[in-house]
């Protein structure tokens, strides 16, 4: 009895949408990479808030005026 086996395959068709997910797969990336950026930041701002961090300093200076400008506005009235 013989055994066939087979050491490589080839695909011969075109996957329709392979190029479409290459093109957006970098800027998914990019934009989870922002905002986990902007939810470090956040969860700094608070964590430095809640230890009462004088807003002087100039490390929570810096930190407060960038996630001031971050911020939502939709809940200040």
């Amino acid at each position: 009895m013989t055994v066939n086996t087979v050491s490589e395959v080839q695909t011969t068709q075109k996957e329709p949408e392979r190029e479409r997910r290459i093109f957006t797969s970098r800027p998914t990336q990019v934009l989870w990479l922002l905002l986990i950026v902007f939810e470090a930041f956040l969860s700094l701002r608070f964590v430095l808030k809640l230890k009462g961090a004088k807003p002087t300093s100039p490390f929570a200076a810096v930190l407060y005026v960038f996630t001031g400008l971050m911020r939502l506005r939709m809940f200040q009235f």
